[in-house]
């Protein structure tokens, strides 16, 4: 039996996903190693490093350290057996119990979703740049990476790793990124501990990229607009698959301390990053895409959030002989109230929609005809030690039109039900 998961993936459920877990346990301490080493390689052009607590960043030619460690357990109540398996683009395989899920992938199993380790070297003392880098592993690691065209295992335990430097361009400061970095459309990132709830939207994983490698460069218009540019290679791609460059642009507009909105849109030939192999083979073609998003978030007072995200994507493109096209759109609002200065209460709910037109199948699930995903989920969040551990207890439940998620014994159904206790602690 076939399903899709995420950027055109075809996983097979077999009997046991348990080989892969263990092969993968098994590197973990390399990939621990190599994230030391490259970490070393920054720390060591610095006099001096500083222990990142929440206040401001270190002072010229210093290092500022920071990191998480996410793990959680989830039961699903359909208790998916046999497991999926994700093949990644270097053929690395990965059990999906909870399918459509970003990261919180296994099912009665205590997993480590995320270690990661941000550094960041300001400019100064010889160094006439800022260096950025964040070295990851864990399950996220690998999903993040799942589709790069220069393989999974290469690039997984770098997430972001680039080079900052602000000048000022007629009477204007301008600061350029060069290298890797995530991307700037969504509401939600990759660390959990950063967004309201535990697990990601269906549009968070679908509907838009994880990160980019090229340029950008953020300047104010004024004092309450801000644009951002950058010229990439694709969504997903740290080695170009397809010698095109993609380029998006940003509007954000802050007119009091209260509200923000962006204005995001991104357009190039796209391969195997965002469509993955199952779609675009690597040097086999590519796919003319266009996304756009709104995303306004509103302090209502120093206690509610509220915020939305609105995405439109389509895309047409020949793939060997074969010429596909389609849309995708997603809609989600979330809110989170803090109840005590410890205590807070989130919730969100999402609705993801994929639409085929030619090739017969939708250009981000690869299931035929039209395919809608919904999410509603509820998040209790308890923060420990001044707030460097949060714990969260997590429901949510997920909908398809059509048979989508893993039932028991092989079966798919229409939908899942979670509960997840997880735990983020920040250092």
């Amino acid at each position: 039996m076939n399903i899709h998961f995420g950027r055109l993936f075809s996983l097979t459920t077999v009997q046991a996903a348990m080989p892969q877990r263990l092969g993968y346990a098994k590197a973990l301490a390399y990939r621990l190693g190599v994230c030391g080493l490259l970490g070393l390689v920054v720390l060591t052009t610095a006099p001096k490093s500083a222990r990142a607590d929440g206040s401001s960043g270190p002072k010229p030619g210093e290092v500022d350290i920071s990191g998480y460690l996410d793990l959680y357990y989830l039961i699903n109540a359909r208790g998916p057996y046999p497991a999926a398996v994700l093949t990644t683009t270097d053929g690395e395989k990965i059990g999906i119990d909870n399918v459509g899920r970003s990261f919180d992938i296994n099912d009665r199993e205590l997993s480590l979703s995320l270690l990661e380790l941000n550094i960041t070297r300001n400019e100064g003392k010889g160094i006439p740049f800022s260096i950025t880098a964040t070295l990851t592993t864990g399950d996220t690691a690998r999903l993040v990476h799942a589709t790069e065209p220069g393989g999974t295992a290469a690039w997984q335990t770098i997430q972001q790793l680039y080079i900052t430097k602000t000048l000022n361009i007629m009477k204007h400061p301008v600061t350029f990124d060069a290298g890797i970095f995530v991307t700037s459309f969504g509401y939600e990132v990759i660390e959990s501990a950063k967004n309201d709830e535990y697990s990601r939207s269906f549009g968070f994983q679908y509907a838009i990229p994880f990160y980019h490698a090229g340029l950008r460069a953020t300047t104010p218009l004024s004092k309450t607009l801000t644009i951002q540019g950058g010229l990439v290679n694709g969504w997903n791609d740290i080695a170009d698959d397809n010698d095109a460059k993609s380029g998006f642009v940003q509007l954000s507009w802050a007119p009091n301390a209260s509200l923000t909105t962006n204005l995001t849109y991104m357009g190039g030939l796209e391969g195997t990053g965002a469509y993955g192999p199952a779609l675009a083979p690597i040097h086999k073609g590519g796919i003319d895409t266009n996304l756009f998003e709104v995303q306004p978030t509103y302090q209502v007072t120093k206690d509610l959030k509220l915020a939305a995200k609105v995405d439109y994507g389509q895309g047409a493109g020949n793939v060997g002989k074969t010429h596909y096209s389609g849309y995708w759109t997603d809609i989600a609002g979330y809110a989170r109230y803090q109840l005590t200065p410890k205590l807070a209460v989130a919730a969100c709910y999402d609705q993801f929609e994929d639409v085929a037109g030619a090739g017969g199948a939708g250009l981000r699930l690869g299931l035929p005809g039209y395919t809608v995903l919904r999410e509603a989920t509820l998040t209790l969040e308890y923060s420990l030690f001044k707030n460097q551990v949060l714990t969260r207890l997590e429901y949510r439940h997920d909908h398809a039109n059509k048979p989508f998620f893993l039932g028991g014994h092989g079966t798919t159904t229409l939908d899942q039900d979670t509960f997840t206790l997880a735990a983020v602690v920040k250092f």
